[in-house]
């Protein structure tokens, strides 16, 4: 397979497309731009760590610092300064009138600066702060619907400051103080600001992406009558989201927006038939977003408003379906499994999730990329399928038909009103369980391919444009070998250098040189 991933067979690849002009061929013919996974294997340090050829290595324990490990011996970090009763602040700082003084002056700097607007001392700069608070930890082990109250003094103590220099301090939520413990009132921006904000607050916490959308009488809709563990959810005449652990969720009926956010997967991890390291990659996403959405709930209650995110009765199901979020604020078209969609930046391997919040934000719209048109000609998906869940057909459908599990039940498991290729959700979840979770469908899409190489930029523009080559591109993505990794090589993902959580945060970055 490896006469597939030369520069020349893509080249000539290219030309079949007739889109290699001068340009392009001089472009392919220059330094290594289309290295690929094989090639990085095949390198005499692939598997370790690659430093710039300017950093020299020495001897173990002789760093440039010179230490006298005959002086070394083992020290107590209660006389760090993040010690409490003695190091740095006990030993040093706590005793006399000096250290009060010292905290009333970090406490008035803040303050002031929140009531006077001042740069980098605003109030969504200090709400900013709390969402990335390490005291959060103890909160994200598990979602919460709306985020619980704690005792602030319990807070304050934590970093060895008296509640008697922050005035207010029981009205201090976890880590971002509402307005009114500043003084101030809630933010105000126009929709477009608020929405350029909180995109920036969120990838800063650790979103992919963020998009938006507004719930109104259509897109309510989407909104579940029930949780996963039959809880109804239901709007009220209220102000402020609750819960009535057990009985009910209750979401305010007034004006709100969905935040619908994005958590890379690895691709390569989906790619490899073993359950485990594909599951792994699965199982992080959860993990990343339970992180996100804590911060983000208290960066919105830090300027004056609400997020309204999974219960904590289970961190896999939120308020709607995920893909209907990202399909409808243009996060991705849907794709010929109707279980997921595909995004011109992550391609099939990625999980969505949505926040719901009462900060007016600007609604993003839906995109045509031409991905859901190449499914009408691509069946990878449906080929990869082991419970021939996926369907065959040529052409989308309004009627959902019967599951080959048991055909004389009721189709529940899908709601009418989309023209898709329905996928059969029990037979395809019969396979998740027999296999330790399959997703081979995901890991061979021809759009699961990773965004550096220019080959791929030109197929995806050709698929946003034309629908002419679609046929010759499914085959030529077989041809190329991408997809479902040959068991053969399944342990071969732990010697090779991936990017950090398998994710590319480069996407949608375009300031500092990114």
């Amino acid at each position: 397979m490896n006469k597939f991933h030369s520069i020349v067979s893509r080249r000539d690849f290219m030309k079949g497309l007739g889109l290699a002009g001068a340009g392009l061929g001089a472009a392919a013919a220059a330094a290594p731009v289309f290295h690929d996974l094989d090639e990085a294997a095949s390198a005499p340090v692939a598997g370790g760590f690659r430093r710039p050829w300017w950093v020299k290595e020495r001897e173990y324990e002789d760093p440039t610092c010179e230490v006298d490990w005959n002086q070394i011996e083992r020290s107590d970090n209660s006389w760090t300064m993040h010690g409490v009763r003695n190091g740095v602040k006990g030993g040093y700082l706590f005793a006399g009138q000096k250290y009060l003084d010292w905290q009333k002056e970090g406490s008035d700097l803040a303050f002031n600066g929140v009531k006077n607007n001042e740069p980098g001392l605003t109030l969504r700069d200090m709400a900013l702060e709390g969402g990335a608070s390490p005291l959060l930890m103890g909160l994200n082990k598990v979602v919460n619907f709306v985020l619980p109250e704690i005792d602030q003094n319990e807070v304050l103590a934590q970093f060895g400051f008296t509640a008697a220099a922050w005035p207010n301090a029981s009205s201090f939520w976890v880590a971002s103080a509402p307005p009114d413990f500043w003084g101030v009132s809630k933010w105000q921006g126009t929709p477009e600001e608020n929405s350029r904000m909180l995109r920036s607050a969120m990838r800063f916490f650790g979103a992919s992406e963020v998009r938006f959308a507004e719930l109104n009488e259509k897109t309510k809709k989407l909104i579940f009558t029930h949780h996963v563990h039959n809880t109804p959810i239901v709007f009220e005449d209220v102000d402020r989201a609750y819960e009535v652990a057990g009985q009910k969720f209750v979401l305010p009926d007034k004006p709100l927006y969905i935040i619908s956010v994005a958590i890379q997967m690895s691709k390569e991890m989906y790619r490899q038939g073993n359950a485990g390291i594909r599951f792994a990659a699965n199982n992080m996403r959860y993990r990343l977003n339970n992180v996100v959405q804590v911060a983000t709930q208290s960066f919105l209650k830090g300027i004056g408003y609400q997020g309204i995110g999974y219960p904590s009765e289970s961190l896999f199901h939120g308020m709607m379906p995920s893909q209907a979020d990202a399909i409808l604020t243009g996060f991705a078209e849907m794709a010929r499994n109707n279980n997921y969609c595909i995004s011109p930046e992550f391609g099939t391997v990625v999980g969505y999730y949505s926040i719901l919040t009462d900060l007016p934000l600007a609604p993003d719209k839906p995109i045509d990329a031409g991905y859901f048109r190449f499914c009408h000609t691509c069946r990878k998906c449906a080929e990869a399928c082991p419970s021939q869940a996926i369907s065959f057909d040529s052409e989308p459908s309004w009627e959902i038909p019967p599951s080959s599990v048991d055909p004389a039940k009721e189709t529940k498991y899908s709601t009418p009103g989309k023209k898709v290729f329905h996928t059969d959700s029990p037979a395809c979840y019969s396979r998740w369980i027999g296999l330790h979770g399959c997703a081979r469908c995901m890991g061979t899409c021809v759009f699961n391919t990773n965004m550096k190489a220019m080959v791929h930029d030109v197929v995806r523009a050709t698929v946003g444009t034309t629908g002419l080559f679609n046929g010759f591109l499914w085959n030529a993505d077989k041809a190329f070998g991408y997809g479902l990794v040959p068991p053969e090589k399944w342990e071969e993902w732990w010697d090779k250098d991936y990017p950090v959580l398998g994710q590319d945060s480069t996407i949608g970055s375009y300031y500092g040189g990114y």
